[in-house]
């Protein structure tokens, strides 16, 4: 598993050119270019995520119409919808939005709807759910809306903010800034990686200067609100630097010959070596075509595959 540094020297070992010729500014480009064109169609697993919606934001969101709907703002990393659903507060399936219309069918209380108890649309940022929120004939209370979807991921050189609560969650979040550790430098911008600090109490036993326990705090927290030591324990209080590790990013980690292969494509549309990139692409191609029939297979394994088709009595 490759840092993004690592891989962005990686690309110049396949490119084969130095530096001046290909600057690690335009590498870095390559990078994320080439993550852009595999969101596209890439369909994994990895890149399906949900996002709720609580009852009071939906409340809020929604208009009595007529017709009646709820407005709510799509994610930003959304790249294509699966499904879209209400859930009662005890986690049963009120409704599930399967018909989408075009805004002027959706706004038409006259036009046909085929499930007139659970139709959606989509309009600029945002999506309209109709009926809105709890104004549906559907019997009991919706408590929530799930979205789920297909992401884009996190940027590839992405890296966890520095807060206390990251911190006392786990180390691996964050690495303190030592004269051993300095922050690293992102070949993406050229500078090195933003940095914050916090304050870090360390309470030690006494008797054999073991460390018990360390407890990380924002440097705007007092240290006479840090709670003193135990008996038979000293605490020290000291502030230090530190910054945010890499995020996770399942194409960097997990699958880094679909990112190698577009970002070598890129690269040599900037050298202006067409076979090169003809070759780079192909494979670029055939790795996501791979991963999508794999899934495919797995989706349509282990039981029987049922579609249904509506097609309102004509055939």
């Amino acid at each position: 598993m490759k840092t993004y540094n690592e891989f962005v020297k990686l690309v110049r070992n396949w490119a084969n050119r130095d530096e001046e010729v290909l600057s690690n500014a335009i590498i870095a480009d390559c990078l994320t270019y080439a993550a852009d064109k595999a969101y596209r169609t890439l369909r994994v697993p990895p890149l399906e995520t949900t996002v709720t919606y609580n009852s009071t934001e939906l409340t809020a969101a929604t208009t009595t119409g007529p017709p009646s709907f709820t407005e709510l703002a799509i994610p930003s990393n959304l790249i294509e919808f699966i499904q879209i659903r209400s859930i009662a507060a005890d986690g049963a399936t009120k409704r599930v939005f399967n018909e989408k219309s075009d805004v002027r069918t959706f706004f038409d209380t006259y036009a046909e709807k085929y499930n007139a108890s659970a139709y959606w649309t989509r309009k600029g940022n945002n999506i309209l759910l109709s009926p809105g929120f709890n104004t549906s004939n559907v019997s009991g209370t919706e408590d929530k809306v799930e979205l789920y979807y297909y992401r884009r991921l996190p940027a590839l050189n992405a890296r966890y903010d520095v807060t206390a609560a990251n911190a006392n969650l786990s180390e691996t979040f964050i690495s303190e800034i030592t004269e051993s550790n300095p922050a690293p430098t992102d070949l993406k911008t050229g500078q090195v990686v933003s940095t914050d600090s916090l304050k870090k109490a360390v309470y030690t036993r006494t008797s054999d200067n073991q460390v018990i326990t360390t407890t990380y705090y924002e440097t705007s927290v007092a240290d006479s609100s840090i709670p003193a030591a135990p008996v038979g324990q000293t605490r020290a209080i000291t502030t230090a630097s530190y910054y945010g590790s890499e995020v996770p990013n399942w194409l960097r980690d997990e699958n880094e010959r679909i990112i190698l292969n577009g970002a070598l494509a890129e690269a040599f549309i900037y050298l202006n070596e067409p076979e090169s990139v003809q070759m780079y692409g192909q494979i670029f191609t055939s790795e996501i075509d791979e991963l999508n029939r794999e899934e495919s297979k797995r989706h349509s394994s282990g039981g029987n595959v049922q579609i249904n088709i509506n097609t309102n009595g004509l055939i």
